[in-house]
This record gives structure tokens, C-alpha cells and sequence, in this order.
């Protein structure tokens, strides 16, 4: 039998890398790589056949990708972040594979193109609009039923969501947001969605997030996580992460139901889903919806039938295998992704040993290396790191990745910052 063969979409800043080769290499898989930077992967993993493609220009970088890979026989293409879900699905097309169509994923990646096509559908929806960072905020305060929450169109993890309560808290933050997408790591988006924060009201309530997979327009649940942590505000550090869900099973299926209906109204039909929920006595309200799997580290916390990880699942899936026999969680998981407390440069992290000690604990990864900056929301685009708890029982998990979490204590020097010009 000829070995299949899976193109994988990654940025160089991604975490996800390790784990896919892994996977890949468990099921006997060839990878080509398929980067930004890929002169950075080559050195890293060479024994991986790359390709190296200009992101930000995605008609260029499909045409070049279709080129260097006429002579390969490719069974499917995986984007390993929401970064490159969309030119997944573009590639894909072009190699006449079986995924999603580019449109509906290009949806998924604008929250204003989100909010119209999920609220035009009929799902729940909060009200909003949408400004362009170059207009004065004032004129648009008349609009405004406080509280709401601005946020950038295209960021995702939190990045920029600010909610404000009052007239003169909604032009700060909108301050605050244009100055984070002038910074000069945003000149290579070529969008005008680039430049627009979209202002919508204030949805309360408890958060959850599901991972699922569509399979011909179905959607599978593989998880379903509480949010136990208050997400009001100002900011929306996601922080701890619980599966299974503690909520009532007619709840679960209103949750699973709305995120159906989300993808079936947004044209999403193969592959892995991440989306976002708030729950309130209105219903479910869809906050998010990718293309993709869970970010970070946090599929880690994951391992289905007899120690299947959610990077081998979505492979399988990917390459045509049936994996129904394969989607059983095994006990109660969560996550804690460490949340930056202040913006600097980080020195020391003390206690990790006294972390990894607490019982249920499984594994401490601190990501980002000493001496590093480090920038906290809404400007910071990532975490200190990631902690793992399995246990019996939810409760179990989530109060031992809490107690782990006292005992860490991070070393965060202030840092003399250059102003851009």
C-alpha cells in the first residue's frame, strides 16, 4: 500500500509543530512542510521535505505550492493554525482534495463577516457595528448600549478585546486597539478588515469551547470544555480549560446543535472545528468558529480510545480513514494556559518543581524562554506557558491545576521598551 501523504501548513510560530510529527510519524505518514520560514523548519526537522511560501500572499503561495508539488501524489492539506486555514482551503481546491471550500473558511477568519453570516442565518447574535481605526470613536458613541466589547477583526486568543462599561472607557479602548494594529507586524496583512475594530454589546453568561469534526457536513463532538474562570472583563485572558463538561446534558446538546447550525450556515463541511460559546438564559450565543483544532498546547489535554492524540485523529481523518471507533475521551483532562500577570521581560520562574509535585498534575511546559519579552493582553499574543491535569473527575482538575498555579511564581523585570517611530 503506497504511504500517504499529508502537506501541513505551519507558521514558524506555531506549537503545534512537534506534535503533528509526531503523530504523522506513529502512523506512518509523510509530511511535507509547508512554511513561511522554511529555511527555520529545514534546520529544525531535516528529514521533512518543505516548502517555503509567501503567507501573506496567498494566490502567490498556492500557485507555488501547486508547482513544487506536480510530481507528488498529496492525499490531503492540514493547516496546523487559524494563520493558514485558509490557504489550507485554497490549496486544497486546487489539488482537488477533499475540504472545505475557501469562501466558508475566509468567513470564519473576519468576527465581522462571522457576526453578519451567523446572525442573518437566525442564531443568536449581540447587536454591532463596525469603525475603522482612522475615524474619531466620538460620533459612534451615540450607537452605543454599554456595555460592549471592541475587538479586532482579524486577531484571534483575546488579542485586543476590550470591553468597555462607559463613554469614556469605549475611547480608550479604542485607542488603545488602533495603536496595536498600526504596530508594523500588521503591514503584511492586505486587508482593510486589517484596520477596522468591530464594536458589538456585551454577551454574559458562562463561556464554553467545543472541538468537534465534520465529516460531510456532520459535525462530531470530540469535546466539550468548561471555562470555569469569570471571562467579564476588561480583558479575556482564557486561562483553564475542563473536559468533560459539568453541565446538564440537555445544555450539552443545545451547545452542539448551535455550533452545527453555525457550520452549516457558514458552508463548513470536512475536517476539524474549534468554536466558541456563551451560555445565558437567551441560549447559546456562537462567539467563534475556526476552521482548525484547539490552539496552543491544549490538544494535549485530549487523548481518545487507547492514547490517541488529537493531532493523530485529525491526520486520519485527513487522509480518509473512518476514525468513529476512535472519538471515546479518556477520564477528566484540563489545561491551564499560564496568563502573563504584567508586560516585561521575564527573568526567573520559581516553583515548578513544588507545580509538577501537586497530584493530578501531568506535565509543566514554560514556553517562552528567559530573559524573553513578554507582553500581556490585550496587546500580548501568547502565553507563559501550558499546565495538564487528568484525573477522575472534573472538580479533581481543575482545583489541582489551581493549587499548581499558587505555587509558580514568575520573575517579570520591567522592560525599557524602543518607541516606534
Amino acid at each position: 500500500m503506497r504511504q500517504k501523504r499529508v502537506v501541513l501548513l505551519v507558521p514558524t510560530t506555531t506549537y503545534r509543530l512537534d506534535d503533528f510529527l509526531q503523530a504523522a510519524t506513529r502512523l506512518d505518514i509523510e509530511v511535507i512542510l509547508a512554511s513561511n520560514r522554511c529555511r527555520v523548519l529545514a534546520a529544525a526537522w531535516p528529514n521533512h521535505f518543505g516548502l517555503s511560501l509567501p503567507f501573506s500572499a496567498q494566490r502567490e503561495a498556492v500557485a507555488k505550492a501547486v508547482a513544487m508539488l506536480r510530481d507528488k501524489t498529496i492525499d490531503a492539506v492540514v493547516a496546523a493554525d487559524d494563520y493558514t486555514t485558509i490557504l489550507a482551503a485554497q490549496l486544497s481546491a486546487k489539488l482537488h482534495l477533499h475540504g472545505n471550500r475557501p469562501e466558508s473558511v475566509a468567513k470564519t477568519r473576519n468576527k465581522l463577516s462571522l457576526r453578519r453570516v451567523l446572525a442573518g442565518g437566525g442564531l443568536l447574535s449581540p447587536k454591532f457595528f463596525v469603525i475603522h481605526i482612522d475615524s474619531p470613536p466620538e460620533p459612534y458613541l451615540s450607537r452605543v448600549d454599554f456595555p460592549v466589547v471592541l475587538k479586532p477583526l482579524l486577531l484571534s486568543g483575546s488579542r485586543g478585546v476590550i470591553r468597555a462599561n462607559t463613554p469614556d472607557e469605549f475611547v480608550a479602548a479604542f485607542h488603545r486597539i488602533a495603536t496595536l494594529l498600526r504596530h508594523r507586524e500588521f503591514f503584511q496583512m492586505r486587508s482593510a478588515a486589517a484596520k477596522c475594530i468591530l464594536v458589538e454589546s456585551y454577551i454574559p453568561g458562562s463561556e464554553v469551547a467545543l472541538e468537534g469534526l465534520l465529516t460531510n457536513g456532520k459535525l462530531r463532538v470530540l469535546a466539550l470544555f468548561d471555562k470555569p474562570d469569570p471571562l467579564v472583563g476588561p480583558f479575556f485572558e482564557e486561562t483553564i480549560y475542563v473536559t468533560p463538561s459539568r453541565l446538564l446534558p440537555e445544555t450539552q446538546r443545545e451547545i452542539h446543535a448551535a455550533v452545527s447550525q453555525a457550520c452549516k450556515i457558514l458552508g463548513l463541511q470536512h475536517g476539524p472545528i474549534h468554536a466558541e460559546a456563551r451560555l445565558n438564559e437567551q441560549g447559546v450565543f456562537i462567539l467563534e468558529v475556526a476552521a482548525r483544532t484547539i490552539g496552543g498546547l491544549c490538544s494535549r489535554t485530549l487523548k481518545f480510545g487507547a492514547g490517541i492524540s488529537l493531532e493523530e485523529l485529525v491526520l486520519r481523518h485527513a487522509v480518509g480513514e473512518n476514525v468513529d471507533d476512535m472519538l471515546r475521551l479518556t477520564g477528566a483532562a484540563g489545561v491551564m494556559m499560564l496568563p502573563i500577570p504584567r508586560s516585561g521581560r521575564l527573568h526567573a520562574v520559581h516553583g515548578i518543581e513544588a507545580a509538577r509535585a501537586v497530584p493530578y498534575i501531568q506535565d509543566l511546559q514554560i514556553t517562552i524562554p528567559l530573559a524573553n519579552l513578554v507582553i500581556a493582553l490585550p496587546e500580548g499574543a501568547s502565553y507563559l506557558g501550558f499546565m495538564f491535569a487528568r484525573a477522575e473527575t472534573p472538580a479533581q482538575v481543575e482545583k489541582a491545576l489551581r493549587e499548581a498555579h499558587r505555587k509558580l511564581h514568575f520573575d517579570i523585570q520591567p522592560a525599557l521598551l524602543v518607541q516606534e517611530q
